[in-house]
C-alpha cells in the first residue's frame, strides 16, 4: 500500500515522502523519524501523516526524474522527495499503485456547470467524502437546475455524503431541471393569489380559483375577469398550467360600480353592477293606475342624470344613483264627468221638450169654464166620468137636432 506524508520545513517550504508499507504505524514512524532528524541539523519542521486521498502512481519503466537531496538525502529505494538544488535521473523502476481507488464524482444532467468535490484517488479502505458547492444552478433568471439526491455508488439527499472506498466508485450528483412560474395580479394593488414558485420540468402548477368578488367601499368593487396566461386570453375558473417552460400569470380583476334606480311607480330596469367606464342602459315600465280615468305618466330621470327619455343610458364612471319621477293625468276621468253633466242635461232637456209638446192637447180635452167662473178645484174627472160626460153631450146634441127639425 502507498502512504503518504507531508513535511513543512521552516513554515513555508514542505515536500512529500512516499512510502512503500502496508502499514500507516510505519509510515508515521519513519516522517517521526526525519523531522527528529532536521531538527538535529537545526531545521524546523512539523510532519503531517496523509493516510485518505494521494495521487494515483501509475507503473513506470524508464527514466524517471528523481529530485535528490544536495546535503541531506534518503537512500532508502523506496521512498523519494524533493529538497535540493539538483536534479538526479533514478533508472527502471515501477511504481506499484495496486492499492489505489478511483473515486468518480458526476452530475447528471452533464455539463451544466456543477461544482462537484471530492473526486480522485483514495487508498482502498479509506473513507472519501463528496459534495456539491451549488445547491442550486441558475442557468436564467426563470430557469435553473436544482440538486434533488446522489444516486450510482451513493443514496441520499443531502449536498455532501462520505463513501468507504472499497473499490472505485462513481457517485452522481442528481440535478433536476426547473422553471418558474410568475403569479400577479392586475391591479397590482389587490393581493396576488397564491401558486407563485419553481416549478419541475413538466410538471403540472394548479392555481386556484381567486376571491371573485374583493369589495373596496360602498358601490365600488373589483372583480375577477379570469387568468391571463403569458399574455393569452382571459381564463376562468381554476388554472391548470404545464411548466414546460417559464409562465407568467396574472389575475385579472375588474373595476365596477353599482347604479342605484329608485322609483314610486312602476318596474325599473338596469340597476346593477357596471365595468368602469362602460354604458348602463335603463328604461322604467308604465305603471297601471288604480284609479279610473287617471293615468300616471314618466315625468323624466332625477340625481346623477337628467333625462325626460324613459329608456336612456348612462355613463358609468363612478358609483351613481338615479331616479325616476312621475306625474299624474285625470283629462279622461274630467272628460267623462264632463260628458255625464253632458248627458244629463240633454236627457232633462229631451224629457222637458216631450212635456211641453204634450201640454196643448190636455188643454182641449179639459171642459170649458165659462169667464167669471172659478174652475173648481175638485179633483179633475176619471176616464169614466169624462165617458159619461160625452154620452151626455151626445144626448143633448141630439135633442137639439130634433127640435130644430121642422
Amino acid at each position: 500500500m502507498i502512504n503518504l506524508g507531508k513535511i513543512q520545513i521552516r513554515s513555508n517550504q514542505e515536500f512529500y515522502v512516499v512510502l512503500m508499507s502496508h502499514r500507516s504505524g510505519l509510515t508515521a514512524a519513519i516522517l517521526l523519524l526525519i523531522t527528529v532528524s532536521l531538527v538535529a541539523v537545526g531545521l524546523s519542521a512539523t510532519v503531517t501523516p496523509v493516510y485518505a486521498q494521494a495521487t494515483c502512481y501509475q507503473s513506470y519503466s524508464g527514466l524517471y526524474p528523481y529530485y535528490y537531496p544536495s546535503y541531506y538525502g534518503w537512500y532508502y529505494p523506496y521512498s523519494y522527495g524533493w529538497y535540493g538544488n539538483w536534479y538526479g535521473i533514478y533508472g527502471n523502476y515501477n511504481y506499484p499503485y495496486s492499492s489505489c481507488v478511483q473515486l468518480s464524482v458526476i452530475s447528471n444532467p452533464a455539463n451544466i456547470g456543477a461544482q462537484l468535490t471530492g473526486g480522485g484517488a483514495y487508498y482502498q479502505g479509506s473513507t472519501a467524502t463528496f459534495s456539491v458547492s451549488q445547491a442550486t444552478i441558475q442557468v436564467s433568471p426563470d430557469t435553473r437546475y436544482a440538486f434533488t439526491q446522489w444516486s450510482g455508488d451513493y443514496s441520499g439527499v443531502g449536498t455532501s455524503g462520505s463513501i468507504t472506498m472499497n473499490g472505485a466508485k462513481t457517485v452522481t450528483a442528481v440535478y433536476q431541471l426547473q422553471y418558474h412560474l410568475s403569479v400577479s395580479v392586475q391591479p397590482s394593488t389587490i393581493p396576488a393569489p397564491s401558486g407563485e414558485g419553481w416549478y419541475n420540468a413538466n410538471d403540472t402548477a394548479n392555481l386556484s380559483a381567486p376571491a371573485p368578488i374583493i369589495p373596496v367601499n360602498t358601490g365600488t368593487q373589483f372583480a375577477f375577469n379570469g387568468w391571463q396566461v403569458d399574455g393569452g386570453s382571459p381564463q376562468s375558473g381554476e388554472l391548470s398550467v404545464k411548466m414546460n417552460a417559464p409562465h407568467s400569470v396574472t389575475a385579472q380583476y375588474q373595476l365596477q360600480y353599482y347604479l342605484k334606480i329608485t322609483t314610486n311607480q312602476g318596474v325599473p330596469s338596469g340597476e346593477g353592477w357596471y365595468n368602469a367606464g362602460s354604458y348602463a342602459n335603463v328604461t322604467v315600465s308604465n305603471p297601471v293606475s288604480s284609479s279610473y280615468g287617471v293615468s300616471i305618466n314618466f315625468n323624466g330621470w332625477q340625481g346623477d342624470i337628467q333625462s325626460s327619455a324613459q329608456s336612456t343610458s348612462i355613463l358609468m364612471d363612478r358609483p351613481k344613483t338615479i331616479a325616476a319621477t312621475w306625474t299624474t293625468d285625470s283629462t279622461i276621468l274630467n272628460l267623462t264627468i264632463l260628458c255625464g253633466i253632458i248627458a244629463a242635461l240633454a236627457v232633462g232637456i229631451f224629457l222637458g221638450f216631450l212635456i211641453v209638446k204634450r201640454k196643448p192637447d190636455l188643454a182641449a180635452r179639459l171642459p170649458t169654464v165659462p169667464r167669471g167662473v172659478r174652475r173648481s178645484k175638485s179633483p179633475p174627472p176619471t176616464t169614466k166620468d169624462q165617458e159619461k160626460t160625452k154620452d151626455q153631450e151626445k144626448i143633448k146634441d141630439q135633442e137639439k137636432t130634433r127640435e130644430s127639425t121642422p
